[in-house]
């Protein structure tokens, strides 16, 4: 699953206000204009065109020795060499370039981030040579601070001749970006507190030895320094984040970093420097959907503006629609929509981004009514009766996914069922189509719909009359189909392209069908248990190809396989048990189905904390599957431990990138969960699955059996009461937890920090680590970590003391940080089953430990039942 902090609104009586459609004649198809007329340019445009195509300016070049530019932690020196200023736009210099001798310093300021740079460089420091840079900003003082150091070269038009090409292809990158600068800050007066602040620096370098790569300080994101490099691999491109991190200013506190926005986890389009300048209360789309192919749509958004004297606002959407017009409250606006994106912006991203200029700076505290009229195709026929939606995420105008109420109405022909987020609150036919209409019940964070000639099949859940219902079509699709937002950490992992598919099923079989229905409807019952109350009232469960599948609000996409595979032959075995079969046919359905809570009722606060709706929707489904068939569970556990373990395909043969003789890099070192997206890099191109899915998953697991009795034993019914019904379930107090951060984090985002202090506020005395009631010894060595330790027992005795036996013996971790602190569960081997002794923090390479065992204990066990992410534990 896939961004944030807003205030929300509800506008719950949506769910129950008479659905009353106009009667739209067929021919003006929901009064949509379809067709894309051309803009005529107005100042906004006219300025972005200047911005992308200025060049160097003859009469600004010069000679420089040893010139410094220093900003935050970013430290640039221009030795020798000539340089280029751009040509002037509105009297202010945006750009320069520079060929010669050159080096770039930046200290990362924390371990996550120096092993992050080191797994790309092998090196913990940047500390680079380079021989060319270009250099874009809307920070005035670049120019003072290089003034000094600059003498009038001796020829200015040979040095203009040579690199204004390349000065003039580098320019289009990150002109978007100084468009706001330009719109959004010159009517802004800003705060004292806040009036040293850097402006946007965007400085490309070739690099002696790293090659081409990005630095780049943006004062309005949350982590205003980041540097990285765009890599072609076979068949990809990726854009490996090196680091990044908050400037020293804001780590100091001297000026507050602003809160991580609730938007896209690749960074998206926070870039363009308007990051929560507006919060979206409201999406009211109506559309026209043409299969196979054709979207016609007008969406209205309903925004609030909380700064002040905003010109610019940036969207996303999808590449393949094309806007015609853009209005507020009837007047028309200037947009700007797939102008030329370039550079370290295009390979972050993407060009799915839409600019809004408005003529005038808009007030703080303003009501916006945006409306965007598009069309485009943005499906695809996936034949038997299936259409792909490629833009799932980016179907509609957004600023990333945040807590929003959303109305949606569809026209679509009468053969084809459509399915959306939110409540169905009316249908009705008209001519030839159809038009339904959907509510969201709450606010939720994305909306999206799917379409086919779909069969049905329905079920109730037993707990609260939840309806259930599955659609599928013909059979699978004929062509693989695979989307760029599919790969989106919204999205259930596809395995490798080697795994072996389970049996085929007519995916129209009623028997089928009713199996997906079914087996969603026993996982929501499973889950109220444990967790609370379905947060919808409904559920719809659609077919779309390939192997991935995602869970959104009251609606899963779920993979033709998982169809594929929800019922076995009549009268077959059981299988050899392997990760792919129990994926598809266990673990896929309940995963999406948890997202309803995990993902859809709580989101999460930055990229840093997708991992927890990730690894808690897994988690979850995982309980269900263990409660009904444990071995099936221990495969998966299996399978995602030994994931970490496979080798880097791409990656340099030094375990941290310092050291040169250390093992060959593992997946579980593309970094540590709270990474996010960036784990998925050329260098780990599975990193992101393996470790947010896998490592997180066995994360939660821990922490489930740190807070588990081992010695739980049920009290009988007749104790009663209170004390019963909590003895009933060793995992009370985990899923108390759970349940309290769902009613806590309820519409709201949900952070890393959030879910460690509600762990260490149910934290028992026995798990206090040096006497504290806190878990930063498992956040900062597990959460922020890699490791995978191997737990040894040795130098172990055991003797009669004073009529007692005790046992004592040494835990030794290694291939693990001296740092980490593990709690091991100890047991005896006794002639029934492993008697729990106690648990021992294991701090660093060896840790001595002593408890008194029965009389006659011959062998202790480390963690016999698998409760800690560790190699294989030895007697």
């Amino acid at each position: 699953m896939n961004l944030f902090k807003r205030a929300l609104l509800c506008l719950g009586c949506f769910a129950i206000m008479p659905a009353v459609l106009p009667a739209y004649p067929q021919e003006t198809v929901l009064a949509i204009e379809p067709d894309v007329k051309p803009q005529t340019p107005g100042a906004g445009l006219m300025l972005y065109r200047r911005l992308r195509n200025v060049g160097l300016d003859a009469q600004k070049v010069f000679s420089v020795r040893d010139a410094h530019l220093d900003r935050e932690d970013i430290h640039v020196t221009l030795g020798d060499g000539t340089l280029a200023f751009t040509e002037a736009i509105d009297g202010k210099i945006t750009g320069a370039f520079f060929s010669g001798e050159g080096e770039v310093l930046i200290l990362p300021p924390n371990p996550a981030e120096r092993a992050s740079l080191a797994l790309f460089t092998r090196a913990a420091v940047l500390e680079e040579k380079f021989t060319t840079a270009y250099l874009r900003f809307s920070d005035d003082r670049v120019v003072t601070d290089l003034q000094p150091s600059l003498r009038v070269a001796e020829d200015a038009g040979g040095f203009v001749s040579k690199w204004n090409s390349a000065a003039h292809n580098l320019a289009e990158g990150d002109t978007l970006r100084l468009l706001a600068a330009f719109t959004n800050e010159a009517g802004r007066a800003p705060a004292a507190s806040q009036a040293h602040l850097p402006g946007f620096i965007h400085l490309r370098v070739a690099g002696a030895t790293l090659g081409t790569f990005d630095v780049e300080l943006e004062p309005d994101l949350p982590e205003q320094i980041y540097v990285g490099q765009a890599s072609y691999m076979p068949g990809a491109l990726f854009y490996d984040m090196w680091m990044a991190f908050p400037m020293r200013s804001s780590r100091g506190g001297h000026i507050p970093s602003p809160a991580y926005a609730e938007g896209s986890p690749e960074l998206s389009s926070r870039s363009a420097g308007d990051v929560d300048s507006v919060h979206i209360a409201k999406f009211q789309i109506k559309a026209t959907v043409k299969p196979p192919t054709g979207l016609e749509a007008e969406a209205t958004l309903t925004m609030h503006v909380p700064q002040p004297d905003t010109r610019t606002f940036i969207f996303q959407l999808s590449r393949n629609l094309k806007v015609s017009e853009v209005t507020n409250q009837g007047a028309a606006l200037e947009f700007i929509q797939n102008e030329a994106l370039e550079g370290s912006q295009l390979a972050r991203e993407g060009n799915d981004l839409v600019a809004v200029i408005f003529p005038q700076p808009v007030p703080a505290g303003s009501t916006l009514h945006l409306r965007f009229v598009y069309s485009g195709a943005v499906m695809s026929d996936a034949g038997n009766g299936l259409v792909y939606v490629g833009a799932r995420g980016t179907w509609y105008p957004n600023r990333g996914f945040s807590m929003a109420d959303f109305d949606l109405t569809f026209l679509t022909p009468l053969k084809w069922t459509l399915l959306a987020t939110g409540k169905q609150v009316h249908v009705e036919k008209s001519g030839n189509a159809q038009i339904s209409h959907w509510v969201s019940e709450r606010p939720f964070p994305v909306a999206g719909f799917n379409l086919g000639q779909y069969q049905r099949s329905s079920a109730w859940t037993s707990q609260h009359g939840t309806l259930v219902e599955a659609y599928g079509t013909g059979g699978l699709e004929t062509v693989p189909q695979r989307d760029r937002f599919l790969r989106s950490p919204r999205a259930m992992p596809e395995p490798p392209p080697q795994l072996v598919l389970p049996p085929e099923n007519p995916v129209e079989d009623p028997a089928t069908l009713q199996a997906i229905a079914r087996g969603a409807a026993a996982t929501i019952d499973f889950l109220s248990q444990k967790l609370g109350p379905f947060p919808f009232s409904s559920l719809e469960l659609t077919q779309i190809p390939g192997g991935s599948s995602q869970g959104w609000p009251g609606l899963v996409f779920l993979s033709s396989r998982a169809y594929s595979a929800a019922r076995p032959p009549a009268g077959a075995q059981r299988p050899r048990l392997n990760y792919e079969q129990v994926l598809y046919s266990d673990l896929m359905l309940a995963h999406e189905t948890a997202h309803q809570w995990w993902g859809d009722q709580v989101f999460w606060k930055s990229y840093r904390d997708q991992w927890v709706m990730e690894a808690l929707a897994n988690y979850s489904a995982l309980l269900m599957l263990e409660s009904q068939d444990p071995e099936k569970f221990r495969v998966v556990m299996d399978h995602y431990r030994n994931q970490l373990d496979i080798g880097a395909i791409n990656a340099p043969a030094s375990a941290t990138g310092l050291n040169p003789q250390a093992s060959p890099l593992r997946t579980r070192d593309a970094g540590p969960v709270t990474l996010g997206v960036r784990l998925e890099s050329s260098r780990f191109n599975n990193g992101y699955d393996a470790v947010a899915y896998g490592r997180g998953t066995w994360l939660f697991h821990m922490l489930r059996h740190m807070l588990r009795n081992p010695q739980f034993k049920a009290l009988p019914p007749a104790a009663g009461g209170a004390e019963a019904e909590r003895s009933a379930d060793p995992d009370a107090a985990f899923f108390a937890v759970l349940r309290g951060l769902l009613k806590k984090f309820d519409g709201r985002a949900l952070g890393t920090d959030d879910v460690q202090r509600a762990f260490e506020e149910a934290l028992p005395h026995p798990l206090y680590f040096e006497g504290r009631k806190s878990l930063d010894w498992f956040f900062q060595g597990w959460v922020n970590g890699t490791a995978v330790p191997t737990l040894d027992l040795t130098n172990l005795k055991i003797a009669a003391r004073g009529g007692n036996t005790v046992a004592q013996g040494t835990i030794r971790q290694k291939d693990a940080p001296q740092d980490l602190v593990t709690l091991v569960p100890v047991y005896a081997v006794t002639a029934a089953e492993p008697l729990f002794l106690g648990r021992v923090f294991a701090d660093g390479d060896e840790t001595a430990f002593q408890f008194p065992v029965p009389p006659g204990t011959k062998k202790l066990l480390l963690d016999p039942y698998q409760t800690v992410l560790s190699k294989a534990p030895r007697p």
